[in-house]
């Protein structure tokens, strides 16, 4: 099989590339020139200008979209978004990385039934040092500043005098991993994520318990299951409830089992779920 990839430079995206070499694919890597491909994948919303380029000049080379995030504050006004959305309508599969974003498609685009969800893969870490509990808690993603619930963590800190930590994006990545590592439990305060933070399965694969919301459309739902702890969404007082009651009821989690679960969420197993559903689209279309 034969594929080009439209997509920028990104650690979610770039070791698509050698891995889809190494089980046969063959990849034309931001390759404007080839038209002799089975499928041409963009592999984000923020290539929409370069993905039309292509689909204009190849407009009968099958198109399929991995489509990373979809959230309520998106300004949909922007004219790239009613650009994208003709490029997701002309796709034979839109690729989600959660059910949220396949929520957020339909409702932004009504082009829900298209999807397909495609989990991500998690960029695990080896932590040479032990794996200890230095009594604080920690939120490890990004700063969504727009999402409804950001500023609890923040609120909580100060109501529960409690060592409440965001993440900070000049850190270190051996220091933001000591501090993965050293954390008592991880917590996320988001209403909406499309993966749910894999910052979080970073931890948990250490032996971290994590918290996050019950809002359908955080996607840590789709990642964890029942191994996470829920809050109410709409309920600060139950998120602070669950932060204290997980405060002063530690539980020690099994690694080994938490690197079993987290196990399922590989480079490799994600690369050969994106053949194994090219290789039933390529079929319908035979």
């Amino acid at each position: 099989m034969k594929i080009t990839i439209i997509r920028p430079n990104s650690v979610n995206v770039n070791p698509w590339i050698p891995e889809l070499r190494k089980n046969g694919i063959e990849v034309f890597d931001n390759d404007f020139s080839e038209e002799d491909v089975d499928f041409v994948i963009g592999a984000s919303h923020s290539q929409y200008a370069r993905l039309k380029h292509y689909n204009e000049r190849f407009p009968d080379v099958p198109m399929i979209n991995y489509n990373w995030d979809l959230y309520e504050w998106f300004d949909l006004s922007q004219p790239m978004w009613s650009e994208y959305r003709n490029l997701l309508d002309k796709s034979v599969d839109i690729w989600c990385p959660s059910e949220e974003v396949v929520m957020r498609t339909e409702e932004f685009f009504g082009l829900g039934a298209k999807c397909s969800v495609i989990k991500t893969f998690a960029r695990f870490f080896e932590y040479a040092a032990d794996v200890e509990d230095h009594n604080f808690v920690y939120q490890p993603m990004r700063p969504y500043v727009k999402d409804r619930n950001y500023g609890w963590i923040k609120k909580a800190r100060r109501e529960l005098n409690s060592p409440l930590f965001e993440s900070n994006p000049s850190l270190s990545e051996s220091d933001f991993q000591k501090r993965i590592a050293n954390c008592t439990f991880l917590v996320c305060e988001y209403y909406e994520a499309s993966t749910g933070g894999l910052t979080l399965l970073e931890g948990h694969r250490l032996g971290k318990p994590v918290l996050v919301s019950d809002s359908p459309y955080m996607g840590a739902k789709d990642y964890f299951g029942d191994r996470a702890n829920y809050f109410k969404h709409d309920d600060y007082e139950d998120f602070k409830k669950k932060i204290s009651e997980m405060w002063n009821s530690r539980k020690s989690l099994d690694r080994s089992e938490c690197i079993e679960f987290t196990n399922r969420y590989s480079l490799e197993n994600m690369v050969k779920e994106m053949i194994e559903r090219m290789k039933v689209l390529k079929s319908a279309q035979e």
